[in-house]
């Protein structure tokens, strides 16, 4: 069920960056020119994790850089797809809190059998929130840039600090955020 999110990356790149890179890109995964990630056919988890190293490397750009622009992009399409799911919170760190609740329950029902990332949020302080992120097919840095876009989509600024879960297991990670105050002028 992970093709509908490998289609979806393949469709964006190719709009940014031709046609003849997605043909590039779909060599460089031993695929044929013309085909597609099917939206309701499985993929091995790691799947995601080539096709952007293959597209950064592509590009000259690093792996980390691509798969935050990546998570950006996939805020966007989340967004369309769900706006409810965005509108009921008013800041970024209510949208990642209902995370688990509000989006995955709709991704259970759209793709059935797709295990979606999962966040476990604690609060810390009314500005420190600790996630606890879970998945076997969505790198950390795609969730990154997931997680820029909530904040710039509410208008405030924060800083990350993310580390591997132990044990480290597929693309587990604890992420520590912190909101900074609104600088009035």
């Amino acid at each position: 069920m992970k093709g509908f999110i490998l289609a979806a990356t393949v469709s964006h790149l190719e709009k940014q960056y031709g046609d003849q890179f997605s043909s590039e890109l779909l060599q460089s995964m031993n695929r044929l020119v013309g085909s597609v990630y099917l939206s309701m056919d499985d993929y091995p988890d790691n799947t995601l994790s080539i096709l952007i190293s293959n597209s950064a490397d592509l590009l000259g750009f690093s792996t980390e850089k691509l798969a935050k622009l990546l998570g950006v992009f996939l805020f966007s399409e989340l967004f369309a797809f769900n706006e409810k799911w965005i509108s009921q919170n008013t800041n970024a760190f209510d949208l990642l809190r209902t995370h688990d609740m509000a989006l995955n329950e709709i991704f259970r029902m759209a793709f059935p059998g797709f295990l979606a990332p999962s966040l476990s949020c604690t609060n810390i302080s009314p500005d420190i929130l600790e996630i606890d992120y879970r998945s076997t097919f969505l790198p950390g840095d795609v969730v990154e840039g997931l997680i820029t876009a909530m904040f710039i989509h509410y208008g405030e600024k924060f800083s990350i600090e993310r580390s591997a879960s132990d044990p480290e297991v597929d693309y587990n990670q604890k992420i520590i955020l912190r909101r900074k105050p609104k600088t009035i002028l």
